[in-house]
């Protein structure tokens, strides 16, 4: 399914353009996980009242990150951020609209450690989604799907300073913010 990107249709994004060279293992892993192989990922900027939703999860044990994941065939971007919030969370959103684009383009180093990136290539978009609670309720410890291993999910008061990839987060959060509040 071609997906519109929230590119065309909005100029208020907050957009950021990453390039990573990998190497061949690496590049094998990061292709079969489930957003690289979609294409596209979403996550959710949720609100309710003045608060924020956040998980942690296994892989960034240290770290609040938020709910979010990979689009399935044939779903909206925002079918897909109510989806991946409700299965992470037990909340039920509303999207609102995108508040940012982060575009990953992961190449594969040639052989001999060239680190050119002319090997394989992958890319992948992962599209932040201001949401308002419609269900705030988190659910009692069935958090995510199994295999998404997430320990936790509450609502704070604001955007934490051990949140992963702090500097792009918050740019997202406070754009989302000034959306909310229009």
């Amino acid at each position: 399914m071609e997906r519109p990107d929230p590119r065309q249709r909005y100029d208020d994004l907050v957009v950021r353009r990453e390039r990573h060279a990998v190497d061949a293992e690496r590049f094998d892993e990061l292709r079969e996980s489930e957003v690289f192989a979609s294409g596209w990922g979403v996550a959710g900027v949720v609100f309710e009242a003045e608060r924020l939703l956040a998980i942690r999860n296994e892989a960034y044990p240290t770290e609040w990150t938020l709910p979010g994941g990979a689009v399935e065939p044939g779903e909206t971007l925002a079918d897909a951020v109510a989806r991946e919030v409700r299965e992470e969370t037990g909340v039920a959103v509303e999207p609102v609209r995108p508040v940012g684009v982060d575009e990953s383009v992961v190449v594969e180093e040639s052989g001999a450690g060239g680190g050119d990136g002319s090997g394989r290539r992958v890319e992948m978009r992962f599209v932040h989604f201001l949401c308002r609670a419609t269900d705030p309720s988190v659910a009692d410890g069935d958090l995510g799907d199994p295999d998404e291993e997430i320990t936790e999910a509450a609502w704070l008061e604001s955007l934490p300073e051990d949140v992963f990839n702090p500097e792009h987060t918050r740019e997202v959060y406070e754009t989302a913010l000034e959306h909310r509040d229009r």
